[in-house]
């Protein structure tokens, strides 16, 4: 929300967002309760993107380069601790 934020002033450059997060969450998902063999598909789904590498392309392509239409670039890399979060996921909440 802060880089979107810091993207649409006038001079995003003279921004700098610091501080500790609140939270650190890499994907969550709303799915019918009772349902474990669809969990499964999207979690050997999910897996697959962020251990294979392909969620750092994926996050570099919406957070880090220009998004069409506007050609915005939210320049948000990816830090540390998501990098750990899609290097071993899980579907623990976190606390």
């Amino acid at each position: 929300m802060l880089a979107g934020a810091r993207t649409w002033t006038a001079n995003p450059a003279d921004w700098v967002i610091v501080g500790t997060p609140q939270s650190s969450e890499a994907y969550g998902f709303m799915m019918r309760k009772n349902d474990p063999e669809f969990k499964k598909l999207v979690d050997d789904a999910m897996t697959q993107v962020m251990t294979s590498g392909e969620i750092k392309a994926m996050y570099d392509k919406w957070f880090t380069k220009p998004v069409p239409p506007k050609h915005i670039n939210f320049d948000f890399p990816m830090n540390e601790t998501m990098q750990k979060l899609y290097a071993s996921p899980n579907d623990k909440a976190f606390e």
